[in-house]
């Protein structure tokens, strides 16, 4: 029987996928999500909370490689703007806004990266504490600062809010003088295991974790510094080590 929690979404799913190949309202790749949620008569955001009456829906492509993200969460300290600290520190000079600076790079549990050609990331959890923490490190390995935080509650908070219940929507893709068109054939809808399994998971370097701040290239925020945070991620592949499946639709089967 079909939880009724889940019965709005799978009914709107059976409707959008009998109209078959359907025109991208944007060109580009998150073409596939907004255009999803659009036909939901969802606008689109980036708000804290689930998508869709407590569901949070992500989209992807048939044969796309790229993970699925989880949520974004900034600092929580030491200082109120720690995320912007950081940038000012650590980040290189943007080519075009020469008063601003990007920080793109992936980052490791317990295994150092290198950033910028200058340093030298590390994200490690301290269970004690019940905090995750960024280790900076200069060249040489000395150990520069280990300040910037987030609390495991903020992330509990994050996974049990907006990923309690997960769909995973799946559209099949092609493009016609320059437009996408998408075909939305299969949902595989899922709920959390537990947040003991997420800090494992990102341990192990599972979950993917990076840190995002770049400069808006295009529209009304042109030259503005966009995406502050650490984005939390997790390849499709591995989906099922955080989620339980619940139940799968397949129109291509049916």
């Amino acid at each position: 029987m079909i939880n009724k929690k889940y019965s709005n979404l799978i009914n709107n799913f059976n409707l959008i996928s009998q109209k078959k190949w359907i025109k991208s309202i944007v060109n580009n790749t998150s073409g596939v999500g907004l255009t999803f949620e659009s036909l939901l008569g969802k606008l689109p955001d980036s708000m804290f909370f689930p998508d869709y009456y407590g569901i949070e829906i992500k989209c992807t492509t048939r044969f796309s490689r790229y993970p699925i993200t989880l949520f974004t969460k900034a600092f929580d300290g030491p200082s109120l703007y720690e995320m912007n600290k950081i940038l000012e520190k650590y980040g290189k000079t943007d080519m075009i806004y020469i008063d601003r600076k990007l920080l793109l790079c992936d980052l490791k549990f317990n295994e150092k990266v290198l950033v910028n050609n200058k340093y030298f990331f590390e994200l490690k959890l301290d269970y004690e504490k019940e905090k995750l923490f960024l280790f900076v490190y200069d060249l040489y390995g000395n150990l520069i600062e280990r300040d910037a935080f987030i609390n495991f509650d903020s992330l509990r908070s994050h996974l049990k809010i907006k990923l309690s219940s997960l769909a995973l929507i799946y559209a099949s893709k092609k493009r016609i003088e320059c437009v996408d068109y998408f075909r939305y054939y299969k949902m595989i809808i899922y709920e959390l295991k537990s947040f003991d399994v997420f800090l494992k998971l990102l341990e192990e370097n599972i979950v993917k974790v990076s840190i995002a701040c770049r400069v808006s290239r295009s529209g009304i925020r042109e030259g503005e510094q966009r995406n502050k945070n650490l984005v939390f991620k997790i390849p499709k592949e591995n989906i099922n080590d955080l989620f339980d499946e619940i139940m799968t639709f397949d129109i291509d089967k049916m």
